[in-house]
């Protein structure tokens, strides 16, 4: 967890929810929403006017936005959701899937991509299309804009054909579209289509045709995830990440190290596309707010803008998931098992690519678990950022 203040600002309080994608590791953002949710008072309005998601993390956003005119509603909704998951409802797991799936991938490897009808994707992600109509009401959305509950909701993609991060954003009249190297936000009324082409992980999942082109998970060109919530008017952040922040440490000298399997490659790519880009903004936005702390203005004039302080907390998982996964392994589908122990993702060291794909309610309550209790051990944190700084005050002379 991360922490930094400044002084209090002349302008409006503006929050921004930003909640990066990281497939079942989601969970633990339920978790943290839960518990800011019980620490509010019971009639509190929408306490996040911008929310910001990407990949899976787009579809928590978009379920809280709308939501956003019964703020505790939405989040005991979000957290039911979460706390009743199992793989079939992301991907489909019978055994004639999987059969064919693999003959078809095996077909296409063999031919040289040949034949008619190559596979789109390795898993097929329909159950999830359904759960997602039946739990998410799209033209709340608008409702909770026009009632001044909600000012935006973000969700990011990218586009396979221009190679370009695009934000699709709904929100208030004046909202105005961004374009940046190779991000583009772009104002859109929120469908289906839109949560899954953020979530559609490559290969894994197909991607899906927005307008003129196929996009896929958002989280693969977006190099700045934070910028969204600031284009779209927020100027403090809540952000809610996935991995704990303390780094592995290097092998030691002369160690044998086996060779890695694709299931530990596979989890280091997953490493890098959710989570990477998160920290190096957030770096990046440190290094910005320290800079402009020591002018004389508190302001840095940029091109067409104004760089400002960004008041910002970061909650992250205070213990390592990936050692959390392994107790749950077992719950997998037998068809699922077996191409995870192909892989060698059944391993130690498969177990990165694991804690993203276990879509089951035992694994996903434990870490909503310890998304809830991380949240209330910065309580004090989280009502300073949002406003709340008499409930802190009620505490501590109780």
């Amino acid at each position: 967890m991360y922490w930094l203040s400044f002084k209090k600002k002349q302008e409006k309080p503006v929050t921004g929810l930003i909640l990066p994608g990281g497939g079942a590791r989601n969970a633990y953002q339920a978790g943290v929403l839960k518990a800011i949710g019980d620490m509010l008072p019971e009639d509190v309005e929408n306490p996040f006017p911008v929310i910001c998601g990407t990949s899976s993390g787009a579809l928590n956003a978009v379920l809280l936005a709308s939501s956003a005119t019964r703020v505790r509603e939405g989040v005991d909704r979000l957290y039911g959701i979460w706390a009743n998951f199992h793989v079939g409802k992301v991907f489909k797991t019978d055994s004639w899937t999987a059969i064919k799936s693999g003959v078809r991938w095996g077909l296409t490897f063999l031919t040289g991509g040949l034949g008619k009808g190559q596979p789109r994707s390795v898993l097929d992600n329909s159950p999830m299309r359904e759960m997602l109509e039946r739990h998410i009401r799209f033209a709340r959305i608008q409702q909770a804009i026009d009632t001044g509950s909600l000012r935006a909701v973000s969700v990011t993609t990218s586009g396979y054909t221009s190679g370009t991060s695009i934000t699709f954003y709904q929100g208030v009249e004046d909202l105005a579209p961004w374009r940046r190297t190779r991000r583009l936000g772009k104002r859109t009324e929120m469908t289906l289509n839109h949560l899954m082409a953020s979530s559609a992980i490559p290969v894994l999942f197909p991607a899906v045709k927005l307008r003129n082109e196929y996009y896929g998970d958002g989280s693969m060109r977006q190099s700045a995830p934070l910028s969204p919530a600031l284009h779209l008017g927020a100027n403090r952040l809540l952000i809610i990440g996935v991995r704990n922040p303390v780094p592995d440490m290097a092998p030691d000298e002369g160690a044998d190290i086996p060779y890695p399997s694709f299931g530990h490659i596979s989890g280091y790519i997953f490493d890098t596309l959710f989570m990477d880009s998160l920290d190096a903004d957030i770096e990046r936005m440190r290094r910005i707010n320290h800079t402009i702390s020591e002018t004389r203005d508190k302001q840095v004039e940029y091109k067409d803008s104004s760089l400002r302080q960004i008041d910002y907390l970061v909650i992250s998982p205070s213990r390592d998931v990936r050692s959390i996964v392994e107790r749950y392994v077992n719950n997998f589908p037998l068809s699922l098992k077996i191409l995870l122990k192909g892989i060698g993702a059944l391993t130690r060291e498969g177990r990165p690519l694991m804690s993203y794909l276990m879509f089951d309610a035992p694994y996903c309550k434990e870490l909503m678990e310890l998304g809830y209790q991380d949240a209330l051990a910065s309580r004090a944190q989280i009502l300073h950022l949002l406003g709340y700084d008499e409930l802190i005050e009620e505490e501590q002379t109780a």
